[in-house]
């Protein structure tokens, strides 16, 4: 196996263990799987790669992820996975799925342009991978204290942090309501919303609350920011990075 055969068949293996954290039991929905061992036998076979280093590359991905597992969180990561986290995080569930399916039925044609893109590093890494993981420290430092943050107790808050819908959390009986969590290690900092996010911050308005947990180093402090839209000064950029595009064909040509 050449040198650019061998960098594509590991960026295939870092991509799967990455979609086996992210979607956690989505994933082995998606492929008719009933456990994960069933999961890293298909993909070992399929790659022709060991077992073990699925598990693995999966429990590295796990401290960013809310999946209930801590995975490797006392390892820092290397920049191979923040560039698969900082070039997949926009992906849809749906097209990650769609990407695994291509590449573990080896369509070379459909997947080979994106693998290249994550295989060659040709910038530094953005910061995702510890802004994720703060994100999911103050996810769950909100749902430990819900009742003292937003007086709603934490039986009542319905977590969509895998649904896509522009926010983390709802409340039950409370069909509008929209809750976003974002963190801060210190007493300040920049947090990010995707423009899904911001999207939905601007047609809900007062029924999109912003809490924010800062000091997350220290003694966590929440504040809570209702319309964030309204109430704070957010600028657009803009970056480069894999999108996924569905194609089809169509025909306007007659049938009789």
């Amino acid at each position: 196996m050449d040198d650019l055969a061998h960098k594509r068949l590991e960026t295939e293996t870092l991509v799967i263990g990455y979609a086996m954290s992210r979607l956690d039991h989505g994933y082995l929905r998606a492929r008719n799987l009933s456990t994960w061992q069933e999961a890293y036998d298909e993909a070992a076979t399929k790659l022709s790669v060991p077992q073990l280093s699925l598990k693995n590359l999966r429990d590295e991905f796990d401290p960013v992820h809310p999946n209930g597992r801590k995975g490797w969180h006392l390892r820092p990561m290397r920049p191979s996975r923040l560039r698969i986290i900082n070039e997949m995080t926009d992906i849809s569930d749906e097209a990650l799925v769609e990407f695994i399916d291509r590449i573990l039925s080896r369509d070379e044609d459909a997947v080979e342009e994106a693998i290249d893109a994550l295989a060659v590093v040709t910038r530094r890494p953005a910061n995702v991978a510890e802004r994720l993981l703060t994100g999911r420290r103050a996810e769950e430092y909100f749902l430990a204290n819900s009742q003292a943050i937003v007086q709603v107790e934490r039986e009542l808050i319905v977590d969509l942090r895998q649904s896509a819908v522009g926010f983390d959390f709802g409340v039950k009986n409370k069909q509008t309501q929209a809750i976003e969590v974002k963190g801060v290690k210190g007493m300040s900092g920049g947090i990010q919303f995707t423009d899904w996010e911001w999207s939905q911050a601007k047609y809900r308005r007062s029924d999109y609350w912003l809490v924010v947990i800062g000091n997350l180093a220290g003694n966590p402090i929440p504040l809570v920011i209702q319309d964030p839209y309204k109430g704070l000064d957010a600028k657009c950029s803009y970056q480069t990075s894999v999108a996924a595009t569905w194609r089809t064909n169509v025909s306007v040509r007659s049938t009789e």
